[in-house]
């Protein structure tokens, strides 16, 4: 007979797994077009389809999904190498569309006024 600490244990852990995949968002395929504020000036857009990521219309190159983002290819949207997704409504995001803020590494501090001025990147319907 298992111990009912055993048990709870087994529990806990199943319940973190679980929340950890409710919690975790799928970044969507598709047009993404990158902007500079405060004048959301036009940086570039890509296309993300199936593990690779198309900038500007060249080759796909491999992209990984890490965490809660993308890590970049080095050189493809210099200089930045991290981008962070947030769903419509999220806090941190755009309330009505799905949105990636560009970093330039992983980690960056996410507050401040450095936070407001990174590129955020818009799925398109086009």
């Amino acid at each position: 007979m298992k111990s009912p600490f055993r048990r709870r244990r087994l529990w806990a852990l199943a319940l973190s797994l679980l929340a950890g995949v409710a919690a975790a968002q799928t970044i969507p395929e598709g047009r993404w077009r990158c902007y500079q504020p405060p004048g959301y000036t036009v940086l570039a857009w890509f296309d993300l389809d199936g593990g690779g990521i198309a900038v500007d219309g060249h080759p796909p190159r491999p992209v990984a999904v890490v965490g809660d983002g993308l890590a970049l290819p080095a050189g493809l949207l210099p200089p930045w190498r991290h981008a962070i997704y947030f769903a419509p409504g999220s806090a941190q995001g755009d309330a009505e569309r799905h949105t990636l803020i560009l970093l330039p590494r992983a980690g960056a501090s996410r507050q401040g006024r450095a936070w407001e001025r990174l590129p955020r990147c818009y799925l398109t319907t086009h």
